[in-house]
């Protein structure tokens, strides 16, 4: 696994449950990864990709991540 794959996954555990490795997180977190791992936790993308730059400046490497409640999109279909 990829350490993009690896972020991913971490990602979507994190933005469905709130949660990942006994840690938990609030609506609007904006959590960093990198190898697998959170790094930093900030009120804002800006603040964490910040915190994530100062550990490793590749822009390559890791990810943000904000922790939101999932949104619903319902599409209607135009009765005829």
């Amino acid at each position: 696994m990829t350490e993009k794959e690896h972020n991913l996954r971490i990602a979507g555990s994190i933005s469905a449950e709130f949660a990942w490795d006994g840690q938990s997180f609030h609506d609007g977190d904006c959590v960093a990864l990198l190898d697998g791992k959170v790094v930093a936790v900030a009120d804002n993308p800006d603040e964490a990709i910040s915190a994530l730059r100062a550990i490793d400046p590749d822009p390559n490497r890791g990810m943000v991540v904000e922790v939101t409640d999932p949104m619903v999109d319902v599409v209607r279909q135009k009765q005829t």
